[in-house]
């Protein structure tokens, strides 16, 4: 195993201090020759040497890491936010944390908490659920946080960006409602996260305006997941509940409600129209296509980096709040206008 070089070992090879050899890692130079300053770093390269990112944090008090958290990586609604965050870290010579909350509070503590610990000089934290308690403790410790895609703690958070799920939603099943639709169905993933909770208040008030009653057998909540769409509209057939169209909050839903539509005989959309929420590009590669709502998470993700950025450097304040409208995109799981009811 080849031998692990430290600061002693570089100073005694090159016949300096260790304090002069920490001054060049830390790129000052007074008080260093040119020369002295060649042969450390040829010595550093010639042994393959890399300097402690901690220790280099406790003398710059910096650590040039930055910590995401997500609820799981595994659904396909995460690797835009990603690599969106990625790419703007990677363009300030930042790297990433990445930790996974499985929309737990006592979880997003614990990596909250280590995060601190492996001195992050910020995070950008991503889910719905709420944990103001905990955030307003956090604060505490002076690293700046910024939320995406969730509002329960915005007075807490040095900034945030996110969708206006609400708008999407409302837009989504007004769009339903004036092509002929009044038995729509309403699936979510977590119920009491703040996305669905918006999401809700929008298809709600497309009824309200279309005096529709709401139907509450009409509304389910479980998982974002391919697995809980197919589940929800099996359970909803067997029951005998009739509907003309699905509203889902997330793509993964929609994707399972339309196997299993199809699975129970029923066309799409000619019987029953679908419409998703998200945009991810599965929703697109997908047959058929899925009509749904969508929100640029790669740009929101990239905002959200390039705001954590500015204030971990010192270019701006916190508070800065950033609400991005949705688009409604129009495919092959609904039916044009020009064919309504």
């Amino acid at each position: 195993m080849q031998k692990k070089y430290s600061i002693a070992d570089i100073a005694q090879i090159c016949g300096v201090s260790k304090a002069t050899v920490s001054r060049v890692i830390n790129d000052k130079n007074e008080g260093v020759s040119k020369e002295t300053r060649r042969r450390i770093l040829k010595t550093m390269k010639d042994l393959n040497y890399r300097p402690s990112t901690l220790a280099r944090s406790i003398t710059t008090a910096r650590s040039g890491m930055v910590g995401l958290i997500i609820p799981d990586a595994s659904n396909l609604f995460y690797p835009a936010i990603i690599r969106g965050v990625g790419d703007c870290l990677d363009e300030n010579n930042y790297s990433m944390c990445l930790c996974n909350s499985d929309s737990d509070p006592k979880k997003e503590k614990t990596h909250l908490l280590s995060m601190v610990d492996h001195r992050m000089d910020g995070v950008i934290l991503c889910s719905g659920i709420s944990n103001d308690s905990f955030l307003a403790q956090f604060s505490k410790y002076n690293v700046p946080i910024v939320l995406i895609g969730r509002t329960f703690d915005l007075y807490l958070s040095d900034g945030s960006v996110t969708g206006d799920n609400v708008k999407g939603a409302l837009q989504a099943v007004q769009y339903l409602i004036q092509s002929g639709d009044r038995r729509i169905v309403y699936l979510d993933g977590t119920e009491g996260v703040s996305g669905a909770i918006q999401r809700y208040e929008g298809y709600r008030q497309a009824l309200d305006g279309a005096g529709i009653p709401l139907d509450e057998k009409l509304v389910g909540f479980g998982s974002f997941s391919i697995e809980y769409g197919f589940q929800a509209i099996n359970g909803l057939l067997s029951r005998g509940e009739k509907f003309d169209a699905v509203f889902a909050g997330s793509d993964l839903i929609a994707i399972g409600v339309v196997k299993a539509l199809q699975r129970a005989g029923k066309k799409v959309p000619q019987e029953v129209e679908v419409i998703g929420f998200d945009g991810i590009e599965l929703s697109e590669i997908f047959e058929p296509q899925l009509s749904t709502v969508v929100k640029p998470h790669y740009d929101m993700a990239r905002e959200a980096a390039r705001m954590l950025m500015a204030i971990i450097n010192g270019q701006e304040g916190g508070l800065r709040h950033i609400t991005v409208a949705p688009t409604l995109t129009l495919r092959s799981t609904t039916r044009p206008r020009s064919n309504k009811k």
